[in-house]
């Protein structure tokens, strides 16, 4: 059996992956906060194929928290691999920010995308590594870092909803579509290091709060339907995910 390990096993992108793999031809390997480095070393020898999906992503996060959870666990990760001599590849996913570089989050996931580079030259291994832009669909946690969970909650509530600025652009790609190209790289290995997700939507606020308007009044209407918009469609898919919980 193919054993897969998934960093961040307990997270949005994580849970969602688990999900959708094929339990029949993979056996899943998990990493979450409560599992402790002796766990790591234990998965990671069984691993055949690495998501690492752990990080710290929250803004008002410390340095030291950013450090440890997008640095620290990234080297560990390479310098256990290099210690039992495993060439196991990695698909890390990283953020538009690590090309920025404006904040600890961008800086420290730029230090953890470099140690997968590395490993991969040095081990000849084939390693992904995704700048994902804002992530948005089903299980997202609410009033942590996402402004389309928390407005949906807050829709869903009759809680007020906050812009400031309606016309600030936004990029978002859809969870369900990025762990669909995550899965096709068990099998697609050398594609390069760097790659993109594809379907990529580009929206602004203002229209997001106009959308989520739209689907309050009409989430009980069985006849409401949405033509050619295929962001406009997930983002109901995900507003209805929300509200049947």
């Amino acid at each position: 059996m193919f054993n897969v390990l998934v960093t961040g096993s307990e997270g949005f992108i994580g849970k969602n992956l688990i999900q959708k793999l094929d339990k029949d031809s993979v056996n899943i390997l998990t990493f979450s906060k409560q599992d402790t480095v002796d766990d790591l070393k234990r998965k990671l020898f069984l691993s055949d194929f690495i998501y690492h999906f752990a990080g710290e992503v929250r803004p008002n996060s410390s340095a030291e928290s950013f450090e440890y959870a997008n640095v620290t666990l990234t080297k560990t990760i390479v310098e256990i691999l290099t210690q039992y001599d495993k060439k196991t590849s990695i698909l890390l996913t990283s953020s538009i920010h690590a090309k920025l570089l404006k904040n600890d989050y961008g800086k420290t996931k730029r230090e953890s995308e470099k140690l997968i580079e590395k490993y991969s030259k040095k081990s000849n291994v084939p390693c992904f590594i995704y700048r994902l832009p804002h992530v948005f669909g089903e299980g997202c946690k609410i009033n942590y870092n996402s402004v389309v969970s928390t407005w949906i909650y807050n829709s869903i509530n009759n809680l007020e909803i906050n812009v400031f600025n309606r016309d600030i652009s936004m990029t978002y790609v859809y969870v369900q579509d990025i762990v669909d190209v995550f899965i096709e790289k068990l099998s697609i290995n050398k594609d390069g290091l760097y790659q993109n997700i594809t379907t990529v939507y580009h929206t602004t606020l203002g229209d997001i709060v106009d959308y989520l308007e739209e689907f309050k009044e009409n989430i009980e209407n069985p006849s409401f339907e949405i033509i050619d918009n295929d962001f406009k469609e997930k983002l109901f898919n995900t507003y209805k995910n929300y509200y049947l919980r």
